[in-house]
């Protein structure tokens, strides 16, 4: 908690400095605030993210940042400088990608200038290598950006165009997201001429776990899953390819972009560890869904070597076409976009009920979060099952599980803290979001601090008087002993009883 606070309250003097100082740069921030440059822009980026600061850039000056409450109304029909969907993943590779400009460095480096752990660190600058934006040096381990001719084909075009898979069955549209759990596009089907949504993950281990559920869960309030197919891409580039050759057995340095050995000093000790729940208990009863021999016998092989080629799942959804709750939240709080209560409750209810359908299934979803919520033809969706995990083994035995496995903003304590934990790990972040669709936030500053104290289960005073049942239920799923907290079953069935959605009185009070 001490570490969250300190963000927190970094953030707070950034919009503090903005709000009294009005349109700053980097550097005039980070000198008046007696900061590192990196720092400042880490939570700039993060703020932004937030929606709670934008950038301007005119005629190749250094950005400007300024509060999003100061925006005047020409400022404000231009959405494009407030970017709602920016993941964190997006914002932290921005940072890295910063950082190089001034030249290689080393993962431990620029993971102490980000203050990371070399591990979080090393999955970013990987995750770059795949798209061609950075590459590493076989002998120093330094990691360089690519100019734009050495990118020139290895970025987003070519990871959505290239695999035969995809280029034979989709019309590729856009690209919706890029993290460290896959990358996602909007496709249309050559043949039935429907949208879909195809992820693409590393076919490892952990991909497996996140299919097999989502072919198991059939529900109104689950993004609906169509068919997965694993299939293999050039991992370097024909340009790569052909430097590589060329260089073969020269004692020239040169770019490694494949090495990631243990041996390497950067990366040793920086691999995640087994995930222990993710494991064949998430499959069971899906004997069906398997993948060829010939695909197993390639990895075993050493045909789906990085030199070579890499396998990936690709896993083939329902689009929602309806956005994130991230967004639905940030029109209420920053575009004065009214909601009324019967909609809200309604939302969560259909949350609920989607949480409730994955924990009969003997599943945890552990990454609940608005980024996460989904909406489509007037329905709620659950989305990304990148960290599912079975609630017990077979045996019904408690599973020891991997530490920090989520987003940290939304997980709960003992997902933090702790390797054992059931199902009702889902219900803290569910109480975090019930409260962020009542309660407008308008301000960093004020996230920051309502944010420590949720999570300490504390809510604001006006919060309680306005909410006094809402408050009630979500103290309770905010309680840090888990036993504490209700089950997502009394959830469901007690917004029926106290929040009738038949009640005609909710739909006049606005949020």
């Amino acid at each position: 908690m001490a570490k969250m606070s300190a963000e927190n309250e970094i953030e707070m003097r950034i919009c503090d400095y903005l709000r009294r100082h009005g349109r700053s740069t980097v550097q005039d921030i980070f000198k008046e605030l007696k900061l590192e440059k990196s720092t400042v822009n880490r939570h700039l980026y993060s703020l932004q993210a937030s929606k709670q600061v934008f950038k301007t850039v005119e005629d190749n000056k250094r950005p400007v940042w300024d509060l999003v409450e100061s925006m005047n109304d020409e400022q404000k029909a231009k959405p494009e400088q407030i970017k709602p969907e920016m993941t964190r993943d997006a914002i932290e590779e921005k940072h890295v990608k910063d950082l190089l400009k001034s030249g290689g460095l080393k993962a431990s480096h620029i993971a102490s200038k980000l203050g990371q752990q070399t591990q979080s660190t090393n999955k970013l600058l990987y995750g770059l290598m795949e798209k061609g934006e950075v590459r590493k040096c076989s002998k120093s381990h330094m990691w360089t950006l690519k100019n734009d001719q050495e990118r020139n084909g290895s970025g987003s075009d070519r990871k959505l165009t290239s695999v035969s898979g995809m280029s034979q069955t989709f019309d590729v549209i856009e690209e919706l997201g890029d993290g460290g759990y896959g990358f996602v596009c909007k496709v249309k089907h050559k043949i039935d001429d429907k949208i879909y949504a195809v992820k693409r993950v590393e076919f490892n281990s952990e991909a497996e776990p996140e299919v097999k559920a989502l072919a198991r869960l059939d529900h109104p309030n689950i993004v609906r899953y169509f068919t997965c197919w694993p299939d293999s891409d050039n991992w370097m580039s024909n340009q790569e390819t052909n430097e590589k050759s060329n260089t073969t057995g020269s004692s020239t340095d040169t770019d490694d972009t494949n090495e990631r050995s243990a041996s390497d000093d950067d990366v040793a000790d920086d691999e995640d560890d087994d995930d222990d729940d993710v494991s064949d208990d998430v499959t069971l009863g899906m004997e069906s869904l398997t993948f060829t021999e010939s695909t197993s016998a390639a990895k075993a092989s050493g045909q789906c070597d990085p030199t070579n080629h890499r396998t990936y799942l690709f896993i083939q959804m329902e689009f929602c076409e309806g956005g994130t709750l991230t967004s639905w939240i940030g029109e209420r709080n920053y575009r004065g976009k009214q909601r009324i209560a019967l909609e809200i409750h309604r939302i969560f209810y259909e949350i609920s009920s989607g949480v409730e359908y994955i924990h009969s299934n003997n599943l945890i979803h552990r990454d609940l979060k608005p980024d996460n919520i989904l909406f489509n033809d007037g329905k709620v969706k659950i989305g990304d099952f990148g960290l599912v995990a079975a609630q017990k083994n077979p045996s019904g035995d408690p599973i020891e599980r991997s530490k920090r496995k989520g987003t940290p903003t939304y997980m709960s304590p003992e997902q933090e803290n702790l390797r054992n934990y059931d199902e009702k790990t889902d219900i803290f972040p569910l109480g975090l979001m019930w409260f962020e669709m009542l309660w407008k936030i308008s301000s960093g500053m004020e996230r920051a601090e309502i944010w420590t104290n949720l999570r300490n289960q504390k809510l604001p005073d006006q919060f309680c008087e306005r909410y006094p049942a809402e408050n009630k239920f979500i103290e309770k799923m905010l309680s840090v002993t888990p036993e504490d907290r209700p089950h997502v079953k009394d959830i469901r069935l007690n917004l029926e009883t106290f929040f009738s959605l038949h009640q005609n009185s909710l739909s006049q009070k606005t949020i």
